[in-house]
C-alpha cells in the first residue's frame, strides 16, 4: 500500500491525463509581474481559466501550426506554479526565475517516456534528475528533501524502511518528482489547484 502522499500524486497523475505533457515550474516571486518579466514576451491578454482551458488553447495553436502562446499561473505565496501545454518558456527562463530565491521545472512527455526535473537558485541550475538516467550536478542544497525518493535514483533508497529500488516506470518516478516539488515549496499539487480560476496569459505569437 502506497504512503498517503504517493498514493496522492498516483491518482492526481490518473485523473490529470494532461499533466503528463506540461512543462510545470514553481518559482519564488514577490508577484505575477515578476514572473512575467523573466519571460521577456509580451502579453496579449489575461483570463482566469483552468487546466483543461490551457490544454484546449495550446491544442489548437498546434493545430493551426503557432508556437504556443498560452501559459497558466497559480498563485501560492510565496511561490507561483507557470504551467504550458505546448511551451517551454519556463524552462528556458529558469535561471532568472530563481534569481530571487529557487525555482523547480518538471518537463517531460508521457507519450514519449521522458521525464526530467531541474533545480535552479539564486540563478543557478544546481541538479537534474532524469528518468532512466543519472542525477547532473548539486544535490546537496536539497540533500534533506531526498530521504526515500529511490524512484528518483537508488541513492535516496531507505532500506531500513524497506524503500528500495525496483523496476520504476515513468508513472513511480513522476510520484516521487511531484513528492520532492512539495517538500521543497510546501503545497501540495492537488486536481482543485490546477483546475481552479488561475490566470491563463496568451502571449503574442
Amino acid at each position: 500500500m502506497l504512503p498517503d502522499i504517493e498514493a496522492h500524486y498516483a491518482d492526481l497523475i490518473e485523473r490529470s491525463l494532461d499533466i503528463g505533457e506540461l512543462c510545470m515550474t514553481w518559482c519564488r516571486a514577490a508577484s505575477a509581474d515578476e514572473v512575467l518579466g523573466a519571460f521577456d514576451v509580451d502579453v496579449l491578454d489575461v483570463t482566469m481559466s483552468g487546466l483543461h482551458h490551457l490544454v484546449k488553447q495550446s491544442y489548437d495553436d498546434l493545430e493551426a501550426g503557432r508556437l504556443g502562446r498560452f501559459l497558466m499561473l497559480a498563485e501560492e505565496p510565496p511561490w507561483f506554479l507557470a504551467m504550458e501545454y505546448t511551451g517551454d518558456r519556463a524552462f528556458r527562463a529558469l535561471e532568472r526565475l530563481s534569481s530571487g530565491g529557487e525555482a523547480l521545472c518538471l518537463i517531460g512527455s508521457q507519450m514519449l517516456y521522458r521525464g526530467r526535473l531541474y533545480y535552479a537558485r539564486e540563478g543557478r541550475r544546481l541538479c537534474m534528475f532524469d528518468y532512466g538516467g543519472d542525477i547532473w550536478g548539486d544535490t546537496a542544497p536539497i540533500a534533506k528533501h531526498l530521504g526515500g525518493l529511490f524512484n528518483l535514483h537508488e541513492r535516496y533508497a531507505d532500506v531500513e524502511r524497506g524503500l528500495v529500488p525496483g523496476d520504476e516506470t515513468l508513472d513511480d518516478w513522476r510520484i516521487h518528482a511531484f513528492v520532492l516539488m512539495e517538500r521543497i515549496t510546501g503545497i501540495r499539487l492537488s486536481f482543485e489547484l490546477l483546475e481552479r480560476g488561475n490566470a491563463l496569459y496568451r502571449f503574442r505569437g
